[in-house]
């Protein structure tokens, strides 16, 4: 039996999200799914490890995945023998079936996994399967021998990526709560940089300060490696933090995310010692007024292209160069992965659809100075979580 104290949501939860990903599994006509990425796993069972084996030795094959009917009984989760304390302290299943060929000094062979996997679905030979075929995991050679052993069965394999992040799309009050307790945590953690940082800080030394600080005010790390790069280029953000001085170059952006329970949030802020430039605060004024730009005209139920096209407008009447803006859903996200959710958009987009309720993403507004925060989209407009200052912070 699972212990509620150790779920990050109510059983009620639980229960609503399995109602919702039963009803895609049969909107997309599929029987069974099993699902392997970590991020499904956890959204609808509260199952997360820190080893989901996705490049370990060819003697180490992923050896687990949730399996559910789309009407049938309960989910149950497959895992090695040695993880089953794990599972059951950490996932709302009561039913975990374990390999019974593995144990602390064996691990399960990718034949022994495909054939326990294999027992549990010979009951629905014949069925059209879902797999998650965007996930990591399993491995391309993993997955291969998966699908022969389904082709075996009778059964069709059915990519159901897009239904399944599409049901986690909408955050529920719930969810919310924790994105909006990760983004205390990141705005923490930006300020321990800004109060404790020198010239001579490395930007190894300035994330661990940031580690320091958010991890106090109750955020764990996000699955992507949160970085600082000192120096002007945006570009620099996608690179590991090094040892280059922060004194360096003009500007530091500390390109920030936290999570609580895996749920992220998102804030980067330019900061700098001395006073800034002339410039620089007026670039910086550019990517701050698009926030007004969202907050007016990011209405639910409003066409996504009223906003782009307010965004455009600003940004070609501003006359700073390499401006531009856009977001990615924020939620729920499990390492070793290093997205979250599926939901996009930005000022190169052509569509029609609405902006809907529900719907969380980072907001990044951006020219060679760069402000990133977390929007939720509800009834009464767009909430930004961060409480940094949308401009340049001056160095304690």
């Amino acid at each position: 039996m699972s212990i509620d104290a150790d779920l990050p949501f109510t059983r009620d939860e639980y229960a609503d999200r399995l109602r919702r990903l039963r009803a895609a599994m049969a909107s997309a006509d599929v029987s069974v799914a099993v699902l392997t990425a970590p991020d499904t796993m956890a959204w609808l069972t509260g199952y997360r490890s820190r080893w989901y084996r996705q490049h370990t030795s060819t003697s180490m094959p992923p050896a687990q995945c949730v399996v559910l009917h789309v009407e049938e009984g309960a989910p149950f989760l497959i895992e090695a023998g040695y993880h089953e304390e794990l599972a059951r302290t950490t996932t709302v299943l009561d039913d975990i079936r374990t390999l019974s060929t593995t144990d602390e000094t064996r691990e399960s062979t990718l034949g022994e996994y495909v054939a326990f996997l294999a027992e549990q679905l010979r009951p629905w030979a014949g069925s059209r399967v879902g797999m998650e075929r965007w996930s990591c995991i399993p491995s391309p050679a993993v997955a291969d021998v998966v699908d022969e052993m389904l082709d075996g069965l009778g059964c069709r394999v059915v990519d159901v990526t897009l239904p399944f992040r599409g049901v986690r799309r909408l955050k529920s009050p719930a969810e919310i709560g924790k994105i909006e307790a990760a983004q205390r945590a990141a705005d923490a953690g930006i300020r321990a940089i800004l109060s404790e940082a020198t010239p001579e800080t490395t930007e190894l030394e300035a994330w661990g300060l940031y580690s320091l600080g958010m991890v106090r005010a109750g955020g764990e790390p996000a699955v992507l490696h949160e970085t600082v790069a000192a120096g002007s280029s945006v570009s620099a953000l996608h690179r590991l933090s090094g040892h280059t001085r922060l004194g360096s170059g003009p500007v530091v952006h500390p390109d920030m995310a936290s999570a609580v329970d895996g749920y992220h949030a998102r804030a980067t802020r330019p900061l700098m010692f001395g006073a800034p430039s002339a410039e620089h605060m007026r670039e910086v004024a550019v990517a701050a007024e698009a926030y007004e730009i969202l907050a007016e005209h990011g209405r639910v139920g409003e066409p996504w292209r009223v906003l782009l096209d307010a965004l455009r407008r600003h940004f070609a009447d501003s006359g700073v160069d390499g401006s531009g803006a856009g977001g990615y859903e924020l939620g729920l996200s499990v390492a070793p992965t290093d997205w979250v959710g599926e939901f996009c958009w930005s000022l190169g987009d052509d569509r029609d659809d609405v902006i809907e309720a529900g719907l969380v993403t980072n907001f990044e507004s951006w020219n060679s100075l760069i402000l990133v925060d977390t929007v939720v989209f509800e009834q009464d407009g767009p909430r930004f979580l961060s409480s940094l200052p949308r401009e340049i912070l001056e160095f304690s």
